[in-house]
């Protein structure tokens, strides 16, 4: 399922931004930005998280802790995430 608000930072990116070279680069910064909310709104998740990698007594990925790893993944997901919304709605601007 895709996280909400990594769309819609994704749309307001692409609209807002006429440089392709600023479409490609913001998305990365809004994963860091989206990273510190998910730090002090979604506490529960991360140790949901923790908790049930420590249950199924599973290894972080690539050598991280599975604190990183969580971060990892959200990162990742909002980045990506912003960064395709943000490039559709640039092409969807051009075209109209």
């Amino acid at each position: 399922m895709i996280p909400f608000p990594n769309a819609i930072a994704g749309i307001l990116i692409g609209i807002a931004n006429e440089a392709w070279s600023v479409l490609f680069i913001i998305p990365f910064i809004w994963g860091i930005a989206y990273c510190i909310y998910v730090s002090f709104t979604k506490r529960e998740n991360l140790i949901i998280f923790i908790e049930q990698a420590k249950t199924n007594n599973r290894k972080g990925k690539w050598g991280m802790s599975h604190k990183q790893e969580f971060y990892f993944v959200e990162y990742m997901t909002a980045s990506f995430t912003s960064l395709v919304f943000s490039l559709i709605s640039g092409i969807l601007r051009l075209i109209i």
